[in-house]
């Protein structure tokens, strides 16, 4: 077996999920496959490499994720879930809004700016010249999901009065992708030009992440 997509078939979640055992597995290929993808990219990435280290047979893999590109779908899915877990705990624990988006927003820029993230993007933003289609496939299920997301919780925000009805309120997508682009520009686009160091405590972003939530919360409604 060759890391070629084509040669391979859609994965079978019904069969990977029989049983405990099962799910771990696929829970070690996707971990073991995040930190290969992170530590070398996308191109330079070996599935074979990844069912060895995680243990197992090459065709368990193929068959849990159907190819390589399934497989780095599994894992962005991962990341944005990561990232929005977040967001379900402070909900959950009924934050009021700025607390709550003030914890996503250092979620999201915590990993938008780890190194090893950065060097994914930077490889992503050179194989989706040659492969548009990958390119897709990470903004559908990781930024885009997010964005998303967020929406529908903005969208209930306004919906229970606890924001403006008005303005941004009626445009939650517009919304979501409004506070995720202050919060990401200017630090991420630096980080990918090499110019933004990593913070040595990422505590330190809490500063701009509190501006941002502040300045979006005063002009949701207007």
């Amino acid at each position: 077996m060759t890391d070629s997509p084509s040669s391979q078939s859609a994965p079978d979640t019904a069969t990977s999920r029989t049983s405990p055992r099962g799910e771990a597995r696929r829970r070690r290929q996707r971990e073991v496959a995040r930190e290969h993808f992170l530590q070398n990219g996308y191109a330079a990435t070996s599935i074979n490499e990844i069912a060895r280290e995680a243990g197992g047979s090459l065709t368990t893999l193929y068959r849990n994720f159907g190819n390589k590109e399934g497989l780095f779908l599994a894992v962005m899915q991962q990341e944005a879930q990561s990232v929005w877990s977040v967001m379900d705990h402070e909900v959950n624990e009924a934050r009021r809004v700025d607390e709550a988006l003030e914890h996503f927003g250092m979620a999201m820029l915590t990993l938008a700016l780890e190194p090893q993230l950065i060097r994914l993007f930077r490889g992503l933003a050179f194989e989706s010249g040659r492969n548009p289609q990958l390119g897709k496939l990470f903004l559908d299920n990781g930024p885009k999901l997010t964005r998303q997301r967020l929406a529908g919780y903005l969208a209930r925000q306004v919906a229970e009065g606890h924001l403006p009805g008005s303005g941004l309120g009626q445009e939650p997508l517009a919304a979501a992708n409004l506070l995720t682009g202050m919060l990401l520009n200017p630090l991420h686009v630096d980080a990918l030009l090499g110019s933004f160091p990593e913070p040595a405590d990422p505590e330190s972003l809490r500063p701009h992440v509190r501006r941002c939530v502040r300045v979006f919360i005063a002009g949701f409604g207007a």
